[in-house]
């Protein structure tokens, strides 16, 4: 049973229950995609949609018979809010037809890892490529352990300094991921710089009003990870089969927006516009201009 069903609106959903709806998808899917897999062979991809732009996607093979054998299946949500123009590598997990985005993106200090959702699109490339650069890229996140917490003060000019700064900083990434000594120097000594800050204010502080946005990896799975950002706009979807409610939230993370998909009975604490979200996200993505 996939952990993140329950994102979708699936908690408590049983194996039966479930083979049924693997049933309804192979016989009325929302979508079908076919493309030719990594070794020749035709792979198929079936979409199921239980809510607007969120469903279960099912990826396997049909056989002589024209019945569908499921390879795997997973819960999604469709990434389609602009997340981020940078570089991008699509690299292929080696036990099943399954690829991952990897995002270099200089508003955070590590390579986001997400699960391909338009992995077919990207099968069907004539020649293939494993790099984009710039790419276009779509992000959002499945949840299932996450809270609310209040905002971090700030006013205008406090605004304006952290935007100054963040500018300078994209400018020193930029030059030292072309070699330029000084701005490696630069960027170590204004993260000293932070961490001495922050152990100073901790001392007297929650670290939750000094940090106002993370986004670090959780876990050992790659593309797992404990976010903390910002809400700028809230939807809420109903699960036409189970009925439960689901929250869109679309979070600015470190400049990254995502939307972020979560079971209502998941979430600790009452979403609002302005208030931050702070819990373990599946990444998933599209590659827009593949």
């Amino acid at each position: 049973m996939h952990s993140y069903l329950r994102s979708i609106g699936f908690k408590n959903i049983n194996r039966e229950k479930l083979s049924e709806i693997f049933y309804l998808a192979s016989k009325n899917p929302t979508a079908y995609e076919m493309a030719m897999d990594s070794e020749g062979n035709e792979f198929s991809e079936i979409r199921y949609e239980i809510a607007p732009h969120a469903g279960i996607a099912i990826r396997g093979n049909f056989d002589e018979d024209d019945n569908f054998r499921r390879e795997y299946y997973f819960p999604y949500y469709e990434a389609t809010l602009p997340t981020s123009n940078s570089t991008v590598h699509i690299i292929k997990e080696s036990d099943r037809e399954c690829y991952q985005g990897v995002l270099e993106d200089n508003n955070i200090a590590i390579d986001v890892i997400f699960h391909l959702q338009n992995m077919l699109q990207y099968l069907n490339i004539f020649e293939k490529r494993t790099t984009f650069a710039p790419a276009n890229v779509s992000l959002c996140g499945l949840s299932y352990n996450a809270k609310i917490i209040m905002p971090i003060y700030s006013d205008e000019s406090v605004k304006a300094r952290r935007y100054k700064a963040k500018v300078l900083r994209d400018e020193w990434i930029a030059k030292a991921k072309e070699g330029d000594a000084d701005a490696y120097e630069k960027l170590t000594m204004d993260d000293m710089d932070k961490y001495a800050m922050i152990s100073k204010r901790i001392q007297n502080e929650d670290v939750l009003s000094i940090v106002s946005s993370t986004f670090m990896p959780s876990g050992i799975e790659n593309d797992k990870y404990m976010i903390i950002g910002d809400i700028i706009n809230i939807k809420t979807l109903v699960n036409l089969i189970t009925k439960q409610n689901i929250y869109i939230l679309t979070v600015d993370c470190s400049d990254l927006k995502m939307d972020i998909c979560i079971n209502e009975d998941d979430l600790f604490g009452e979403p609002a516009i302005g208030r931050r979200f702070k819990g373990t996200v599946w990444m998933q993505g599209q590659v827009n201009n593949i």
